[in-house]
């Protein structure tokens, strides 16, 4: 993790050097806290996952950043209980930016339950086992995050199908370790329904897949934005599985 960290300190950003730096305790996690809320931005729902994204993958749920991206959120939640940036998205970006909030909304203590069962209702609506199939990760990540965190009628169903496909994702090579490893992250935990996936195999394969130079490559992309994106991926899955 300290060669990981090592390698966002040479590429990333302030804020992605401060979240490598908090996952391995050199810095508090209101350092990133600060960080992101003194950031100036327009208000948008990209905008406000992006805050939840990074200060919820670091455990902190009860900041002044999270609770005002978390107002935001409640406040631009469409009719049909989805979000989307921009209002005219196709309905794949709509499923995965929905599953992603509603997950993160769910660990903190800023959000109604209506919200979170609007949200679960507009999912189970669009399911279908077809969109977690083959190489769909982030339709897989959004529809785990949500029904892991947020109580529904069909969760379970639901989950055993994405714990399924996530396996046979991981097993067939469609998905890295760090891709696999961090939807656990998400859903806090260390097993997951429908997958025979243990936690000591997953940090197994992520260790062996660190790079020389103490980064992460995701599958396709040897950009240094995605490899900075991948690395700090792979410090969470790490720090949660670890």
């Amino acid at each position: 993790m300290q060669r990981a960290a090592a390698f966002v300190e040479s590429f990333g950003d302030a804020v992605a050097i401060g979240r490598a730096r908090v996952s391995i305790g050199a810095r508090p996690v209101s350092h990133v806290a600060e960080l992101v809320g003194d950031l100036a931005f327009e208000p948008s729902v990209g905008r406000s996952l992006w805050t939840l994204g990074i200060l919820g993958d670091l455990r902190c749920t009860r900041a002044t950043a999270v609770e005002r991206a978390c107002n935001r959120l409640a406040a631009s939640q469409q009719r049909d209980g989805s979000w989307a940036d921009p209002e005219g998205a196709a309905e794949d970006e709509r499923i995965a930016t929905t599953g992603m909030i509603a997950g993160y909304l769910a660990k903190t203590p800023f959000v109604r339950q209506s919200t979170l069962d609007s949200a679960a209702d507009y999912l189970s609506a669009r399911w279908s086992p077809e969109r977690v199939k083959g190489s769909a990760w982030m339709a897989n990540a959004a529809y785990f995050h949500c029904f892991a965190l947020v109580r529904h009628e069909r969760a379970d169903a639901i989950l055993q199908w994405c714990g399924r496909e996530l396996e046979r994702g991981f097993r067939t090579g469609a998905y890295d370790a760090v891709q696999t490893a961090r939807v656990f992250a998400l859903c806090d935990a260390h097993a997951l329904p429908g997958s025979r996936l243990v936690a000591a195999e997953l940090v197994a394969r992520i260790l062996d897949e660190q790079k020389g130079d103490g980064g992460y490559a995701p599958p396709g992309d040897s950009s240094r934005r995605a490899r900075t994106s991948h690395t700090l991926d792979a410090l969470v899955a790490l720090g949660h599985l670890a």
